[in-house]
């Protein structure tokens, strides 16, 4: 409730903050030039209703902070540049009601928090890119609703929650491809598939084959299972791989659809038997 103050120019020798640090209501703040030396803040850093803000480029040292990072009600601000370096955060991450900011990208470095992740009511956001590298187990809850703008969540850290999910899903009224839990999943599997193919390691061979199909990677990674459908989509094989070979056998000529599932990926190719 500064209406007058543009910037804090006069804090540029502090470069900690052990508890709270909360900017709110100043309408005329264009930059948080005097921020520029603060490399860590022992409580919640809130940004809150700066209707000039365009941006958090001052807060580029910083590094970590303790408990909740709110950026709520900032009808200026477009991106989160100066959240660069920031790598944890140890309560809520709440990005909310900033209706012009296009991207998440700044956060790209956050790799935990611990609280509830909330992403809502920010009208021109179009992707969840910038949220991958957060580990899915240090989310609590998920909360992604009325961004209007919003198809793409299909990022790692999304994806990974919801294959196995620590509190509560709230996924609704964000634009096609976001707008609910199922729709989220199945873009997941979409990109899991895209993921696995792009690696153009996956060999199966003989090509057509007979009794015994090899399946393997050129990276070496494990594969888990192989289900094999017939062309009416029956499953009508299902198993690990012994020494990269899958007995197929019994199985009469024809063509067939292969799953193969590696970690959290899934890919499906046509498979002729001779």
């Amino acid at each position: 409730d500064n209406n007058a103050l543009t910037n804090l120019t006069g804090l540029d020798n502090v470069t900690s903050i052990g508890r709270d640090l909360s900017i709110g209501y100043n309408n005329t703040m264009t930059s948080l030039t005097g921020l520029d030396n603060i490399t860590s803040i022992g409580g919640d850093l809130k940004i809150n209703s700066n209707n000039a803000l365009t941006n958090l480029a001052d807060l580029d040292n910083v590094t970590s902070i303790e408990r909740d990072l709110s950026i709520v009600y900032n009808k200026s601000m477009t991106s989160l540049t100066g959240l660069d370096n920031v790598t944890s955060i140890g309560g809520d991450l709440k990005i909310k009601n900033n209706t012009v900011l296009t991207s998440l990208t700044d956060l790209d470095n956050v790799t935990s928090i611990g609280g509830d992740l909330w992403i809502s009511c920010n009208d021109a956001l179009t992707s969840l890119t910038g949220l991958n590298n957060i580990d899915a187990a240090s989310i609590f809850s998920l909360f992604i609703y009325e961004n209007i703008s919003l198809s793409t969540c299909e990022v790692k850290s999304i994806c990974n929650y919801l294959a196995s999910p620590n509190g509560d899903i709230s996924i609704h009224d964000n634009a096609t491809g976001c707008n609910s839990p199922a729709e989220v999943e199945e873009a997941c599997d979409n990109q899991s598939v895209k993921n696995l193919d792009s690696k153009k390691g996956l060999l199966l061979y003989p090509v057509p084959c007979d009794d015994i199909l090899i399946v393997s990677l050129s990276t070496g990674i494990e594969i888990e299972e192989i289900i094999i459908y017939n062309q009416v989509g029956k499953k009508i094989a299902q198993g690990r791989l012994i020494n990269n070979s899958f007995d197929i056998s019994n199985l009469p000529s024809g063509m067939y659809i292969i799953e193969i599932s590696i970690q959290n990926y899934k890919t499906r190719q046509k498979l002729l038997i001779k």
